[in-house]
């Protein structure tokens, strides 16, 4: 035997074996998607937070208006931008916008008590319509619907 071979290994390799490498690899993969499907959430709930500010701005110019004019914007469904240039108040400005980047909706509605008052879309984050109004929300998804001035339909 050489004298090598016989002195203890004090040269062995120093480091991580793969295994060890790998379960820690998973374990920051896991606390990141954690955190990701937080931060997402938060996101859109903030994007949630801004539609509700500009439709309740968007109402109030639309109260406005059927305050001073007696009457609300003609026509039926429609982006907001079709009615802006007739209920913007002076040298104000009307949000067209969803926090998704969406376009918000307009209609005039009558009530089941014949009164007419508007309504106020706002599509969620897939910008696709619902097709009904049922008074709750669900998700992100989930229309988010104002009438008259008042949320019918919104998280809040």
């Amino acid at each position: 035997m050489t004298p090598m071979s016989l002195r203890p290994s004090r040269y062995r390799e120093a480091g991580f074996s793969m295994v060890e490498l790998l379960i820690v690899l998973m374990f920051i993969a896991i606390i990141a998607a954690i955190a990701m499907s937080s931060a997402f959430r938060a996101f859109d709930t903030s994007r949630l937070g801004r539609t509700v500010a500009n439709m309740r701005t968007a109402s109030d110019a639309i109260l406005k208006y059927q305050t001073d004019t007696s009457t609300l914007p003609a026509g039926g469904l429609q982006p907001v931008s079709a009615i802006e240039s007739v209920v913007r108040p002076s040298g104000g400005r009307i949000p067209l916008k969803d926090g998704w980047d969406h376009d918000l909706y307009y209609e005039p509605y009558t009530t089941a008590q014949g009164l007419l008052t508007f309504r106020l879309y706002s599509y969620g984050k897939d910008g696709a319509s619902d097709g009904v109004v049922t008074g709750s929300w669900a998700d992100f998804f989930t229309d988010t619907v104002m009438e008259g001035g008042s949320f019918i339909q919104t998280r809040w």
